[in-house]
């Protein structure tokens, strides 16, 4: 996967902040789940009535997936909210998001980093089932080697509980080792926070490998 070139001094602090916040496992997270049938299938870049292209032309770069014991309006709220994910997230809006607020296009969320932090704005949202988000760049102080950035989460129910699939797209250019860690540090920290919500009400991650 081609990385894009960054050596600034800041890259190196932000990837040291991420490796902080995400901590290490080793626990492994191949775990048997039942089979099911997404009607989001991640392969698609057509998300039920909305469109991947309309926002960026950036190839999937990887998928974080979870069937998780609870109903998906909980995974939407907790990952609009990147409930376990990241800490002290705060919104365009005059104080902290409680749990079931609703979200619009436009919102922005400011993710803290150390000193740093990152900007995301939303671009769709369907409550309990589908939002779109993209990094503001030049709003955020961590340096960001991803462009024409798309994140986007769906949440469906399947069975007794709920499919969480958390897909990111991205173009890059140029490689570098720093910008390669970083990038998988974000996995790691979506993976983590996923993982929480597995230790709260059950059932494991499903790894999903994305081809080139």
């Amino acid at each position: 996967m081609a990385l894009n070139k960054l050596s600034s001094c800041g890259l190196c602090w932000f990837v040291a902040a991420v490796f902080t916040i995400s901590g290490c496992s080793n626990k492994s997270l191949q775990e048997h789940v039942p089979s099911f049938t997404s009607v989001f299938p991640y392969e698609s870049r057509d998300v039920g009535k909305y469109s991947v292209d309309n926002h960026t032309q950036a190839p999937l770069q990887w998928v974080v997936q979870a069937w998780v014991n609870t109903d998906a309006a909980t995974l939407y709220a907790k990952s609009m909210n990147l409930d376990g994910i990241a800490e002290n997230v705060t919104w365009n809006k005059e104080g902290a998001p409680a749990l079931d607020a609703q979200h619009m296009p436009g919102d922005v969320r400011t993710i803290p980093f150390a000193w740093m932090n990152a900007k995301e704005r939303l671009l769709i949202t369907e409550p309990v089932s589908v939002h779109f988000y993209t990094l503001l760049k030049e709003e955020s102080s961590a340096p960001a080697p991803m462009d024409h950035y798309l994140g986007v989460v769906t949440t469906e129910s399947i069975g007794k509980g709920s499919l969480i699939t958390w897909r990111v797209y991205y173009d890059t250019k140029g490689w570098s080792p720093m910008a390669s860690i970083m990038s998988s540090q974000i996995k790691r920290l979506m993976e983590k926070g996923i993982r929480s919500w597995i230790d709260e009400y059950g059932e494991p991650l499903i790894p999903v490998e994305v081809k080139d």
